[in-house]
């Protein structure tokens, strides 16, 4: 897309979210709630592409993500049940794995394609839409950046264990697909869901906004390596090769988010603040986000005991620097286009997925 229709798009968007934040005010909340200025984390190489993303099969990868938005404008367009899901497929490792939404997920899409335009920007979802989506509303304007940033926010399911929040008793939920127990993923789910409501509720939201935070919210969902463990039958994990680094792994999705957090602007860092300061209070509380990041301290990426995968507690109390990650994503990138902010939730989530054949 010419950069000249990137810039009428936003300018656009921009109208449309002051014309609706003076008529109905849904969520404007404070920003960084106090939060300390982030430390600098140092830009990793090789840059990353899609196109050259092994854990995508050839037709992802052409695509740049999953979903194909391409054919009609994604607001017109009347899709089938669990269309947003892509379907399972064979990795190197001996196994086939289907994906895992770790952003918005299939069944909210499903609902998102039938919401209500209620006009004044506003829409909703189905009043035949479970908890927490049933009715809510929300701004029409974001839902094309929330789709496009959550089409690339997908993990492995063979290699997925969730964090569960603390009014359902906290611990971890196998995922289906992934070999291990998979008792109260629904809740895990739900904290999912409730995420995506309150992106979609945010006045101030953009792609970068939707990007990175959805980058977030899928380190924070996959559960550390000591409370993964924890999970029935973890050592049965289908992606058994990720044993010996599941805590690796997640330390380095955790510095490709803070790296494209760093590319925001100072409002934009305030509202990923803002979200997942709730998803933190949503978990026991025995996890919190470092100072000045949108993602948790860095923990100990050894294997505690016998336990099945690695990982164990905060290494430091103080605001350690995460180290660089092993590939960057452009600095050049403009964020504010919804096609870069989706390559960036691919990128950000990469070090959950599988290499394919």
């Amino acid at each position: 897309m010419p950069p000249q229709n990137n810039q009428q798009k936003a300018k656009k968007k921009q109208a449309i979210q002051k014309n609706v934040a003076s008529k109905h005010k849904l969520s404007k909340t404070s920003g960084a709630g106090g939060i300390k200025k982030q430390k600098t984390v140092h830009h990793g190489k090789p840059s990353y592409r899609a196109l050259d993303d092994n854990t995508l099969t050839l037709v992802q990868q052409k695509r740049g993500g999953f979903f194909d938005f391409k054919p009609l404008p994604i607001k017109k367009k009347k899709i089938t049940k669990g269309a947003f899901r892509f379907e399972s497929n064979p990795t190197v490792h001996g196994y086939s794995s289907g994906y895992h939404e770790s952003g918005i997920t299939t069944d909210t899409t499903d609902h998102l394609w039938n919401r209500t335009q209620l006009g004044n920007g506003l829409s909703a979802f189905p009043s035949t839409a479970p908890n927490p989506l049933k009715g809510e509303k929300f701004y029409e304007s974001n839902v094309d950046s929330i789709l496009k940033a959550g089409d690339g926010a997908r993990t492995d399911t063979a290699q997925t264990i969730l964090s569960v929040p603390q009014v359902n008793g906290g611990g971890s939920a196998g995922h289906s697909g992934s070999n291990v127990k998979t008792t109260k993923q629904k809740q895990a789910h739900d904290l999912l869901r409730k995420t995506t409501v309150d992106m979609l509720r945010d006045n101030d939201m953009t792609p970068g906004v939707a990007s990175v935070t959805f980058g977030a919210l899928t380190v924070a969902s996959m559960a550390p390596g000591n409370l993964a463990s924890q999970a029935v039958d973890a050592k049965k994990i289908k992606a058994s090769q990720i044993k010996d680094h599941w805590e690796s792994q997640r330390e380095e999705a955790k510095s490709r988010v803070e790296h494209m957090y760093q590319t925001l602007s100072p409002k934009e860092q305030a509202r990923v603040n803002h979200h997942m300061s709730n998803v933190f209070k949503s978990l026991p509380s025995d996890r919190r986000l470092a100072n000045g990041r949108c993602t948790s301290p860095v923990r100990d990426k050894k294997r505690v005991g016998t336990n099945a995968l690695t990982g164990g507690g905060y290494v430091s109390s103080s605001n350690d620097v995460l180290p660089t990650p092993t590939h960057s994503l452009p600095i050049k990138g403009n964020m504010s286009n919804e096609e870069y902010a989706r390559t960036a939730t691919l990128y950000m989530t990469q070090p959950f997925r599988g290499r394919r054949k």
